[in-house]
């Protein structure tokens, strides 16, 4: 028996919503009105069929009348921000000076971080989140409290000591010759925990609290190791002035990750919102993907995320919540802010192309998208079931509340590689 294996195989009954490969290569999803979800010992999808008495002779856990679909994945949160959710103090520059910074600086306290971090847990869980790409503080033992909490939840986490040497409170700046030693501390202990399930992610907050030396330093620690890089990108046209201003050698704001190292196939760059054509081309060059972040882009003012110019260059997108600037864990919120999104770019984006955004699209965006996204034998079962009204039947209605009526559909259950994690 392989180590990730916990139980005998088991069925779980259940209306079933899924990706599906579309023939042009466009967002299309499977929908089976009375389905057989067969999960092996070592936790990865054998079947998925359609149900008839005597398909499968081990244990049926009947879920009925909710739907079975993939866990979500957050390509982007923020762990110190928890608390802070809605903390309407201006546009991001402003905002980081008056919320984010203090409440971060509260980190430095190991009982704190350990219990915002069960918190966080939890409010992934109950969202139907079954992966995060998390932002931790800068702080080595926040940090280390918050793989401790992904590993006791259960969930698939990848997150990163949030590197700042520069430009920032002296609270939350940490020089390089101990921020890059701390990291390197943190992937050891913590990559490949979990039996995998744990990731460590190099993590420059952005360019301007970032000087040079150290976000070199993260680049070859990330080489080293075969680490997911993440930052943010372009969110305000002030902070590229900013980045202008620190940075002077780079031509632009994405040639400053470029020139360092940062910029890889492996990279999630949050937001992208006032990029130049440019930059998208080297974004595509390289093969790093984009977060796309509507809803805290919404709240802080930021502006509109081209979703057209990253698709037009077959740029990988992922969503992310952005909390605590997005105002809910809940990634149906982001789903829905993302359609507000393209409307007021005059786009259109349907139920269908949103939900497979959050699921296979941001699995595959960070890597992942041979092994969770959607529900296909041989991936890891990591899926959720979601209780929508009665009346709420076909895929079309179904589709239409996940996304614009998510308080009408209760997540019921959350599994990773088939083991339960939200009850």
């Amino acid at each position: 028996m392989s180590a990730r294996s916990h139980r005998s195989p088991r069925a779980y009954r259940g209306r079933l919503l899924t990706p599906s490969a579309a023939p042009a290569g466009g967002a299309a999803v499977r929908f089976l009105d009375d389905a057989l979800l067969v999960v092996d010992e070592a936790g990865l999808i054998a079947q998925v069929l359609p149900f008839a008495p005597g398909a499968f002779r081990g244990p049926v856990l009947d879920l009925r009348p909710a739907v079975l679909m993939p866990g979500f994945i957050d390509a982007h949160v923020h762990f110190p921000q928890t608390r802070i959710i809605g903390s309407a103090s201006g546009a991001l520059l402003d905002w980081l000076d008056r919320s984010v910074f203090p409440e971060e600086a509260r980190f430095r306290d190991g009982g704190y971080a350990a219990l915002v971090a069960g918190e966080f847990t939890a409010r992934l869980r109950a969202s139907g989140t079954t992966t995060c790409v998390v932002f931790s503080s800068s702080s080595p033992g926040a940090t280390d409290q918050l793989f401790r909490a992904l590993l006791h939840a259960g969930l698939r986490g990848i997150a990163g000591l949030t590197l700042m040497d520069q430009n920032c409170p002296e609270a939350l700046c940490v020089p390089r010759d101990e921020a890059i030693p701390a990291a390197r501390d943190l992937v050891q202990r913590w990559h490949g925990e979990g039996h995998g399930l744990l990731e460590f992610a190099i993590t420059p907050r952005f360019a301007p609290s970032c000087s040079r030396p150290l976000m070199e330093a993260a680049a070859r620690l990330a080489q080293d190791h075969g680490l997911l890089v993440q930052t943010h990108v372009a969110e305000t046209p002030a902070e590229a002035e900013a980045t202008r201003r620190e940075h002077p050698w780079a031509r632009d704001y994405l040639d400053v990750y470029d020139r360092v190292g940062l910029l890889t196939g492996r990279t999630l760059l949050a937001h992208s919102i006032h990029l130049s054509s440019r930059e998208w081309d080297r974004i595509a060059e390289t093969g790093a993907s984009v977060v796309h972040c509507p809803d805290s882009n919404f709240f802080l003012g930021s502006g509109r995320m081209r979703l057209g110019d990253a698709r037009a260059r077959a740029v990988p997108v992922a969503l992310g919540s952005d909390v605590g600037a997005g105002r809910s864990f809940d990634m149906r919120r982001s789903m829905s802010s993302a359609f507000d999104n393209a409307v007021c770019l005059g786009d259109r984006l349907t139920p269908a192309d949103l939900f497979v955004v959050a699921t296979q699209g941001t699995a595959d965006a960070v890597g992942l998208g041979r092994v969770i996204g959607s529900l296909d034998p041989g991936k890891e079962a990591d899926f959720i079931a979601v209780r929508f009204p009665e009346h709420v039947v076909s895929e079309s209605e179904v589709l239409n509340h996940l996304v614009f009526a998510s308080e009408t559909a209760a997540v019921q259950r959350a599994f990773v590689r088939g083991k339960p994690v939200h009850r």
